[in-house]
């Protein structure tokens, strides 16, 4: 037994740390389980009591993190998203050559996420989703799709306002770039009939949309 007195309790930041981090943890729990079960069962058909189950928590604690299911998916692409965007998120190009490099390092993240498995099995899944309207595809468009395209148009913004980029029909460069970046890499991969491409394919791919999209913008 430990003499009265002797006992170190640990700093209130440290507590809140760990408090911070365990919160975290069943966060990410909860949304690994989701995605695990949204591919295995299908979204319609998986249920929140059965994401907490397969998280180790309660259905209670997966509602004091997400308000229901879709949120849960919404989380779940918005993370995707933000990968895909986050090398032009964080940077902050002082020339154009340093802009035309951010392009090229978003286009490869962009890839490497899109033909990933598990995001082409998304869209087989929204694809399937009987019905009128599908959540899983209205997710894949609202929390993924759109924030993407809207993080890079505003990076084209920056650029032409700094002179980087030529041109003021920004949409039609955006697009032009996307169609150029994407090509038939998606179908080829929900069809099955192109295999899997590697990293340095892809990073070739978005180089030369990126040196592209130097050449579009001069022309809109």
């Amino acid at each position: 037994m430990e003499p009265i007195g002797t006992r170190i309790s640990r700093p209130a930041s440290s507590r809140r740390r760990a408090d911070t981090d365990a919160v975290q943890a069943r966060r990410q729990a909860i949304l690994a389980a989701a995605g695990e079960a949204f591919l295995t069962k299908g979204y319609a058909e998986t249920t929140t009591l059965e994401i907490a189950g397969l998280a180790n928590t309660s259905k209670r604690a997966l509602y004091q993190h997400f308000a229901d299911k879709r949120d849960i998916l919404n989380h779940l692409v918005r993370e995707r998203s933000g990968e895909m965007a986050a090398p032009i998120e964080m940077a902050e190009p002082r020339s154009k050559a340093a802009f035309f490099e951010a392009i090229a390092a978003f286009g490869a993240a962009f890839l490497v996420r899109l033909v990933d498995p598990t995001t082409i099995a998304l869209y087989r899944l929204a694809i399937a989703e009987p019905g009128p309207s599908s959540d899983l595809g209205q997710a894949l468009e609202a929390s993924g799709h759109a924030p993407v395209r809207q993080s890079l148009r505003r990076f084209l913004e920056h650029s032409a306002a700094r002179g980087w980029l030529g041109g003021s029909d920004l949409d039609s460069a955006l697009e032009a770039y996307f169609d150029l970046l994407i090509g038939s890499v998606t179908m080829g991969q929900l069809l099955r009939t192109e295999p899997l491409p590697g990293q340095d394919a892809l990073r070739r791919r978005a180089e030369r949309a990126a040196a592209a999209l130097r050449r579009l913008a001069m022309s809109f």
